[in-house]
This record gives C-alpha cells, sequence and structure tokens, in this order.
C-alpha cells in the first residue's frame, strides 16, 4: 500500500514500533497459503470507562488489574504494536486513586509514542442530548484533565457513545481536536448516496456554523467480530480470514479492529444474562489474533496517523445526521438515544433536573467544579444498566432542584378581539392573531389552529378519517392528544367526551377539562395567548410511568398550510441544525417488541421547528421542567403527506425499570414569517 503522507503529517507513529523493539515493518505484501494479499492499516481504539453502569463502585480497582493493566502488557509482549486508548477524565482520576503505577506506565507509552491518547471530555454524556454549554465544558475540563495527568492534550476524539450530530462539532473544535472517531455503519445506511469504499478511509464534515473536522471510521461489525473472537465465540481463523478479506490491492486501506469498552475482556460485570462465560484468558487469546493479524501484513497504526495521511483521505464531505436518524448512535438500530432520555430507571426525571441546572449555571455563571458536577450527573451510565446500590447512592447526592425563574411561559399580552363559539362538536377560539378549534367530544383535541397573519391556511389539527384512500391509513389523525401504550395490556387515550370550562381574560383564554381516561383522569389545560397556544397536560396526577409509552401535544400538518419542501430545524447538543423532510420514516416506530423507537431529535434548547422556507410553525417546550423529545413521521400515502411531531415522556427499553413518577408537561405553539 506504501507509506505516503501529506505535507500536513507530523510524526510517523506507524515506525514507532520498529524503533522500539527492533522489529522491522511486514511488507507490503505477504505470502500466505499462496495468495498475495495486500497490507491493511488497523488500529485498536480501547475506551475506558470506570462509570460503566454494570460496574459497582467496590469493583473498580478489580476492573483497572482485569481490564486496564493488560493493555500496556500487550505492548511490552509486542514490540511491533501501537494502539489507541480513549479514557474520560472522570476515569483517569479515579484510576489514578485506585493504581497510580498504571497512571504513570500510562503517561509513559504515551509520550514513547506506543500508545495514541485518544480524547473525550471529562465525563462519558451522549453530546446531542445535553445544551451546548455542557458539551462546551465536558470537552474543555476533559482536556484539562488528560493534559494534568498525562501530559498531553490529545487531537483526536471518539465521539461519545458515538451518538452524533452536526452540533457537537463545535464543542470538539474548540477544545482543540482536529479528528473524531465515529462509527460508519448507522451513518452509511441512512445515506445510500456515499460510496462503501470511504469505510475503510477519511472524512470531513462541517459543523453547523461551518467548522470543520477529519472524521475516522470505526466499524461495529469489526469491533464486535474481535470481541467474539477475543471470547472464544468465534473461531480464531474465521476472524483473520474476516479480517485479511478487508485489504485490496488497488486502493489503500484502513479498518478500525475495535473502537469499544476495555471492560468486556476477562470481566463479567453481569449486565446480561447472555452474557459468555469466562473459561480462560481473552487478553491472551487476543494476543494471539494481533499475532496472527501481524504476520498476515496489517500493519498497527494510530487514529492520527491515519488522519494525517494523505493516502486515506476520500476528498469527501459528508453530513452524518438525516431526517430518518438525525442522532446515529453506534451498532444495532436497538441502540439508539432514547436508552439516554426516556428509558432507564428515570431517565426523564434526571435529564429534567439536569436541564434545570444548566439553565441557573448558564444565568448565573457558575465556577468549574460547579460545570464538571453536572456534566457528571449527566453521565450515560446513569441512564441505563445502573446497579441498584450505584441508583441509590446517586439519588442521594442529588443537590437541591434550583428554583428557576418563570421564564418559561410566552408572555401575554392584549389579545384584542376575544371570540368563544360553542357547538356540541367544537370550541372555537379566536384573537386576532390566532383562531383555534378545539373537540370536546375528543378530550380538547385541535380540530385545527391558524395564525391568520402567517398563513391562511390551518397549519395543524385534525385529519379526518376517509383523508387518505389506504386503508392503512383509514382513521382521525388528532392534534394535541395523549396515547399511553402499554405493549399487550392496553393503549389508553384522551380522546373521549368532555365539558370543558372556558374563562376568558384580558390577556388570555384558557380553557380546563378532566379528561377520563383508562389511567385516571387527566386535567388538560388549553390556553389561548397573543399569539401562540399552550398546552399543559398534569400527568404527575397519574402515579408512576408506564412499563410503556407516554407519547403527547401530538401536532398534525394540515394541507394548504406549508408548503413544500418542508425542513425541520431543531438543536441537537450545538447550532440549530435543519433537515429536509423526505422520505418515509417515523422515529415513533418500534424496532421490536422490547425497543419501542429507533430514532429521536435531541432539540436541546427547548424547541422545534417546522418550516417551508416562508412560514414556520415553533414548537416549544421547557425542559428544565420536564425533558420530553420530540418524535418526527413522515410517509407518502398517494399524492398526499403524513407529517406528524409527538413528544414522548418513555420508551420502552431493556433498561427500563420501575418507580419513576411521571411528569407534568407543557408545550407551546407559535407561528412566524420568515424573511425571503
Amino acid at each position: 500500500m506504501g507509506d505516503a503522507r501529506s505535507a500536513r503529517s507530523g510524526r510517523d507513529l506507524s515506525a514507532v514500533p520498529a524503533a522500539i523493539g527492533g522489529v522491522q515493518s511486514p511488507p507490503d505484501s505477504v505470502e500466505s497459503t499462496g495468495v498475495t494479499r495486500p497490507l491493511l492499516s488497523g488500529t485498536l481504539l480501547f475506551h475506558l470507562n470506570l462509570s460503566y453502569s454494570a460496574i459497582e463502585a467496590g469493583e473498580r480497582a478489580e476492573v483497572v488489574r482485569r481490564c486496564y493493566r493488560p493493555i500496556l502488557l500487550l505492548l511490552d509482549r509486542l514490540p511491533w504494536l501501537v494502539l489507541a486508548l480513549e479514557a474520560p477524565g472522570h476515569t483517569l482520576e479515579r484510576a489514578r486513586e485506585l493504581d497510580p503505577e498504571w497512571i504513570e506506565r500510562l503517561r509513559e507509552r504515551v509520550h514513547e509514542g506506543r500508545v495514541e491518547l485518544v480524547g473525550s471530555g471529562d465525563t462519558q454524556l451522549i453530546g446531542p442530548l445535553v445544551p451546548a454549554s455542557v458539551n462546551e465544558w465536558n470537552q474543555r475540563l476533559g482536556q484539562e484533565t488528560h493534559a494534568a495527568l498525562l501530559g498531553h492534550r490529545p487531537r483526536v476524539a471518539l465521539v461519545g457513545e458515538m451518538a452524533w450530530s452536526q452540533g457537537i462539532v463545535d464543542a470538539y473544535v474548540g477544545a482543540g481536536y482536529r479528528g473524531l472517531v465515529m462509527e460508519w455503519n448507522n451513518p452509511r445506511r441512512a445515506h445510500p448516496e456515499w460510496r462503501d469504499e470511504w469505510r475503510y478511509g477519511t472524512v470531513s464534515t462541517t459543523s453547523s456554523t461551518g467548522r470543520s473536522v477529519r472524521v475516522l471510521w470505526a466499524d461495529a461489525v469489526a469491533f464486535q467480530k474481535l470481541q467474539r473472537a477475543a471470547m472464544g465465540e468465534l473461531e480464531e481463523r474465521d476472524y483473520v480470514d474476516w479480517v485479511l478479506a478487508r485489504g485490496d490491492a488497488s486502493a489503500p486501506r484502513h479498518l478500525s479492529l475495535y473502537a469499544n469498552d476495555a471492560e468486556v475482556f476477562d470481566y463479567r460485570p453481569g449486565r446480561y444474562r447472555s452474557e459468555p462465560r469466562l473459561e480462560s484468558s481473552e487478553w491472551e487469546r487476543m494476543e494471539r489474533l494481533l499475532t496472527t493479524l501481524h504476520a498476515g501484513g496489517v500493519r498497527f497504526t494510530t487514529p492520527s496517523a491515519v488522519l494525517e495521511d494523505a493516502a486515506f483521505d476520500t476528498g469527501a464531505e459528508v453530513v452524518l445526521g438525516s431526517v430518518a436518524d438525525p442522532v446515529p448512535v453506534k451498532k444495532q438500530p436497538k441502540y439508539n438515544a432514547t436508552r439516554w432520555a426516556l428509558t432507564g430507571r428515570d431517565d426523564l426525571g434526571l435529564n429534567t433536573r439536569c436541564f434545570a441546572r444548566a439553565r441557573e449555571l448558564e444565568r448565573t455563571g457558575g465556577d468549574r467544579e460547579a460545570w464538571r458536577a453536572l456534566c457528571r450527573d449527566w453521565s450515560s451510565d446513569l441512564r441505563t444498566h445502573l446497579t441498584e446500590e450505584r441508583w441509590r447512592d446517586h439519588l442521594r447526592a442529588l443537590e437541591p432542584d434550583p428554583v428557576l425563574p418563570d421564564t418559561g411561559a410566552r408572555a401575554g399580552g392584549p389579545l384584542g378581539t376575544r371570540r368563544v363559539e360553542r357547538s356540541d362538536r367544537e370550541l372555537r377560539l379566536s384573537t386576532d392573531d390566532v383562531e383555534l378549534v378545539l373537540l370536546p367530544r375528543r378530550g380538547l383535541a385541535i380540530g385545527a389552529l391558524a395564525f391568520p397573519s402567517v398563513a391562511r391556511e390551518p397549519l395543524c389539527g385534525t385529519l379526518p378519517h376517509g383523508t387518505f384512500d389506504d386503508i392503512e391509513y383509514a382513521a382521525d389523525f388528532y392534534s394535541g392528544h395523549v396515547v399511553l401504550d402499554v405493549p399487550a395490556e392496553h393503549r389508553v387515550t384522551d380522546l373521549e367526551r368532555t365539558e370543558p370550562e372556558v374563562e376568558v381574560l384580558e390577556d388570555r383564554i384558557e380553557v380546563r377539562a378532566e379528561v377520563p381516561t383508562g389511567a385516571g383522569a387527566l386535567r388538560k389545560t388549553v390556553t389561548v395567548l397573543a399569539d401562540s397556544v399552550r398546552l399543559e397536560y398534569a400527568f404527575s396526577r397519574l402515579g408512576q410511568r408506564p412499563a410503556g409509552t407516554l407519547r403527547a401535544g401530538f401536532v398534525t400538518l394540515l394541507p394548504g398550510g406549508l408548503g413544500d419542501p418542508l425542513f425541520v430545524r431543531c438543536a441537537n447538543g450545538g447550532a440549530k441544525e435543519r433537515f429536509e423532510v423526505t422520505g418515509d420514516f417515523d422515529h415513533g416506530a418500534p424496532v421490536s417488541p422490547l425497543v419501542s423507537a429507533r430514532a429521536v431529535l435531541g432539540a436541546t434548547d427547548g424547541t422545534l421547528e417546522l418550516e417551508d422556507g416562508r412560514r414556520m410553525l415553533e414548537l416549544s417546550w421547557p425542559n428544565w421542567r420536564a425533558a420530553a423529545l420530540p418524535l418526527l413521521s413522515a410517509r407518502s400515502i398517494g399524492a398526499k403527506r403524513l407529517v406528524r411531531v409527538a413528544f414522548s415522556l418513555a420508551e420502552l427499553d431493556e433498561t427500563l425499570r420501575p418507580g419513576a413518577p411521571l411528569t407534568d408537561f407543557s408545550m407551546t405553539l407559535s407561528a412566524r414569517r420568515l424573511a425571503a
């Protein structure tokens, strides 16, 4: 394959092992069973995380001994090997307390060039689900810890849980990173226009604000194969043959052999019943695998060396997210961003408190330690398979919820003309700038909502039965309602007859109702303000979160309101991103009977905008009171289109645990014209 380097390359780290160990790099191709195999560049990237959800605090020293020390031992035994290691600042601090000698040896290996330190933040958190300010602080604090403990500030970072958005790029670039490691498989699935060959090279991507960064692909299939081979579930020869078959004599290729947890080797945290038994040393088996790959022509290198090598530059400029999958994450579809937002022991409650704390720190400033504590409260591992003991410890350590100024609701102004018209089927409310039709027979669902100064036709409301010819869609598609689904048990909605109370005031028209549902009476309030409509749902009166899904605040677009092309805009951990709504997709469609959703929008500033370049419908909600997240769906049905948004307060997956309280939720709908 050659060893061409671009003029911007730094030191050739791939040559370091030969200099240290006296072992020459293998030739560009080797003869193996009579077949000439081209040399393939491979990287090993071990992710270290002592906050791993299934590890008890008392077991962390054992994890360092069984999982971290063997990584450096591999380097001692294989003088031609270089590898990469990534650990959040929090993990490095804990490792220093538990095993200062290991930290010192790691520091030496980093300075020798045998280990490339790949960066991450202070804490492993899910960037597209937290505010931009938290992402910025997390990366800044992580770099400070890397420098303090290991004397090095890395220039390549591993994206946390490989949960991506274009918005988070700014936080990494701002912290000094020039390259990011991200999974190939899920973004590729959403981008059929990409070339398969790109998976073996590097690409560029640009943030929402125009800042560019290089991307090196990890491969979920490759790292799962190495795990299986090291655990004895895959024959070593089959694994080696699979890797060597990735090589191509016609073009240089890089394969990320591993970019995942170190804690899965020679240690069983008991996270899954299906965990393979630990029968022999998996690190020894890995040593054999790496030695065989080396003999077969694989040249081990580092992420930065690949990113700096012009031979691997595909020249492609890509956007990784898509409207169908705006926050791609690693591995199979059951792993999506809802698992850190809407499931777990109480993801919604944890995120709500964190958003409130972030809002307070943004308002008051806050020192480094306050931001560090917030980053750690936003740890992804508090939101998945956290042990009971650690969950109780976390609840005891929680600070009181901050008291925030009541600035979440849109301020009301004089309404001007106010009209209320009642009939058996409809309740019509109108002002100078809002026209709203509610359906008392359907729990105050929205029949139509118009903003006359923005568009003549209603923007959202109800599509009645018979709108679509396809029998699969022969139903009413409402707005403003609630659906609670408990699989194999029942579906509960608030689409029931109710007798609302209406109060007309100078600055608002307020409609209140107790809607009977199968889960109890739901208090629901609809308020018409000067230029907006607010919906409020008192879910806290219904008790605990269901072992299923709870979706509210549905918004169904009506024909004639917003035109084509249609776009959705929101902030996913950074500046706002804009996606064109094309094709058929449904974020809230189940992946399996155990996983109720497949994608979600981060919407970390509490707003979502649907616009056609001329008009915009904005949905906003105080996420510091309820960190619900929007699920978007779109489908072409004949010549017509069905586009809907629903706000989820609970989803279902294998991390869900009972006991979390339900949270009240409110959202506001408004509209405006866009500048030409």
